[in-house]
């Protein structure tokens, strides 16, 4: 088997906790029970696909989201209630990151969305201190992307842009469907389920 020499990393529930459950009540507090019928981390409304491709902007979204609800509620409302999902950083793992991204070249693959994004960025700098993009050598975001796991052809551009041998490259990723579709296109992959952390569970040595 070759040699590992470059890891890809998915970014919730991986480096950074997040609980949809927060969101979930955050948006029934507004009128919107059963959010998780609209929003799921594999099942969305069309709405939530288009902003992680960033297809929609902000304004785009907050206008389109009161309308799929028939509600009225304010710009802030809505992005403090889609933000209740993100929980924080995982200290440890992100050490894990910094002691290795020398000997590996990093990558970070996340679907995620401007709105998620002006949030995560600012609170690695408050929490931990410093650039949270200076511990990759490339970020990837589906919303500056345009594409989103679990598509293949997702993780193809990335192995192409980076000129990455797919059978040399780890990819860690909690959610399964993803881990599938990386596995798909030949990379090894690491399936960080509940309980696991990057810095006890991923093996490279």
């Amino acid at each position: 088997m070759p040699v590992v020499k470059n890891l890809i990393f998915d970014l919730g529930n991986v480096l950074y906790d997040i609980d949809f459950a927060k969101m979930y009540g955050a948006f029934e507090k507004l009128g919107i029970p059963h959010f998780e019928n609209h929003f799921t981390l594999n099942k969305s409304n069309q709405l939530f696909f288009d902003l992680e491709k960033g297809l929609v902007n902000e304004t785009e979204f907050i206008e389109r989201f009161n309308q799929l609800y028939n509600l009225n509620l304010s710009k802030q409302q809505i992005i403090d209630a889609w933000n209740a999902l993100l929980v924080g950083y995982r200290k440890e793992s992100i050490e894990w990151v910094k002691a290795h991204n020398e000997a590996y070249p990093t990558f970070l693959f996340s679907n995620t969305n401007q709105i998620h994004y002006d949030h995560f960025i600012p609170e690695f700098t408050r929490t931990i201190g410093g650039d949270f993009e200076n511990l990759f050598k490339t970020p990837y975001y589906s919303h500056k992307m345009g594409q989103r796991k679990p598509d293949p052809a997702a993780f193809m551009h990335i192995l192409d842009k980076e000129g990455l041998l797919a059978a040399e490259t780890v990819f860690i990723d909690d959610n399964e469907p993803n881990i599938i579709a990386a596995a798909s296109v030949g990379l090894r992959v690491l399936y960080l389920q509940p309980g696991m952390r990057v810095e006890k569970d991923l093996i490279i040595g």
